[in-house]
């Protein structure tokens, strides 16, 4: 029994206090009850089922991240001209490039090399590209002839930089094909202008020096 004025929890002691009074709680008596083995039975069913969760949230943070970087790209080399501008008319390259991919992204840049070609985006600035779609990119070609330039393959190979739905940034490596509509406009003028040195295809249409 407390005198007047002596705190509540005076004279408990601290097994009592954490029970919450002198009365034995109920899973303290089901502990105290259960054989050894039982309480290292239980403490280790307890721990697997931490750790299950464990692994469950991290599996789960992984596959989420996966999706967050998935990056599936297509490209598709295409070229369009036109004769109504005198004299000779204009050619541009372009590239369709497809979102596979389960986010939309931002194409950030696009080049590619092969003898004596450089491509490149034309302009500047991030395209977005929805899941399931394409966008056409102007490209710029430019072209300096050396041996081998406008030789036939099946490809250019390229880079496409990309910015993800969540920020970050990458690349994917990419073969830019068909490559025929570029080589053979680099074989055609350089079997005419050996000496061109860094000059740009896509624009007006470069004559020979034969031409009227």
């Amino acid at each position: 029994m407390r005198t007047e004025g002596e705190p509540a929890a005076a004279g408990l002691t601290p097994g009592e206090l954490f029970e919450g009074g002198t009365e034995p709680s109920w899973w303290a008596d089901r502990w105290a009850a259960l054989p050894r083995g039982g309480r290292r039975l239980v403490v280790g069913l307890a721990v697997l089922v931490l750790l299950g969760g464990g692994v469950a949230l991290v599996r789960n943070w992984m596959a989420e991240r996966e999706l967050r970087q998935a990056v599936e790209l297509t490209a598709t080399v295409g070229v369009w001209s036109s004769s109504t501008n005198r004299p000779g008319g204009e050619v541009g390259f372009f590239v369709l490039v497809g979102n596979d991919g389960p986010l939309p992204v931002s194409v950030t840049s696009v080049t590619a090399a092969g003898d004596g070609v450089q491509v490149r985006m034309r302009d500047d600035g991030a395209r977005p590209v929805a899941p399931g779609q394409q966008i056409e990119i102007p490209l710029s070609v430019r072209l300096t002839c050396v041996p081998g330039a406008g030789e036939a393959r099946p490809s250019l190979d390229g880079e496409i930089g990309v910015r993800r739905d969540d920020g970050g940034s990458t690349s994917r490596p990419v073969a830019l094909r068909p490559a025929t509509p570029v080589l053979d406009v680099a074989a055609t003028l350089c079997g005419v202008r050996p000496d061109l040195r860094d000059h740009e295809l896509s624009g007006p249409v470069l004559r020979s020096p034969g031409d009227g």
